[in-house]
């Protein structure tokens, strides 16, 4: 090849580069788009769902307890009605208890015997939960105590239970049968006439 020839192939001009590809950090910063109505309506049924799903899960927990309480409290007082019914009963075995003690010797047979089989009954009773209430002395309590008539006095604070007419009973702390008492209340000027208010 001439000196002439290759001069003129080095003055020719360099090839042109190709356009750079614009780097990430060059690339304009673009607004996110607001999400479509669509997928809005999508998240607010998913929450509704979700939240009715909690709902349920609670109320089917308490329903649970609810239902577990019912069965141990039913458990706990199966023999209720048969003991209730033994009260009247009893009732009766203590008043012939007492006109027996009234007309008879401590130490008769007879009545040695009557008060074996009642104390006998209400171990048995006791047994089962059964408690007697405590009522004379007491200050009146509606959910323990029945009360009878009222009687007018000042030797003891208002609505004090002054006698026990009828023993109330309790099963496992559950109010059987209130005790029938006699409730105290402040005397007034008709009380002078030997009036009894039997209200309470």
């Amino acid at each position: 090849m001439s000196a002439k020839k290759k001069d003129r192939q080095d003055e020719r001009p360099p090839p042109e580069q190709p356009p750079r590809a614009a780097e990430p950090d060059d690339a304009p910063a673009e607004t996110p788009a607001d999400p479509p109505a669509d997928a809005q309506a999508l998240r607010a049924e998913r929450d509704d769902l979700l939240g009715r799903l909690q709902r349920v899960s609670a109320d089917y927990v308490n329903f649970q307890k609810r239902i577990q309480r019912e069965h141990e409290q039913s458990r706990q007082y199966a023999n209720e009605g048969v003991i209730k019914a033994l009260l009247p009963i009893v009732d009766d075995m203590e008043r012939a208890l007492e006109a027996a003690r009234a007309n008879h010797p401590a130490d008769d047979p007879l009545l040695v015997g009557m008060q074996l089989v009642h104390d006998k009954l209400m171990a048995m009773l006791g047994g089962f939960g059964l408690s007697t209430i405590e009522a004379e002395g007491r200050p009146f309590d509606p959910d323990l105590h029945a009360a009878m008539m009222q009687e007018p006095t000042d030797a003891v604070p208002p609505r004090t239970v002054l006698k026990e007419v009828q023993k109330g009973y309790q099963l496992k702390g559950r109010t059987l049968r209130p005790s029938g008492v006699v409730v105290s209340r402040e005397p007034d000027q008709s009380d002078e006439e030997g009036g009894v208010d039997a209200n309470v």
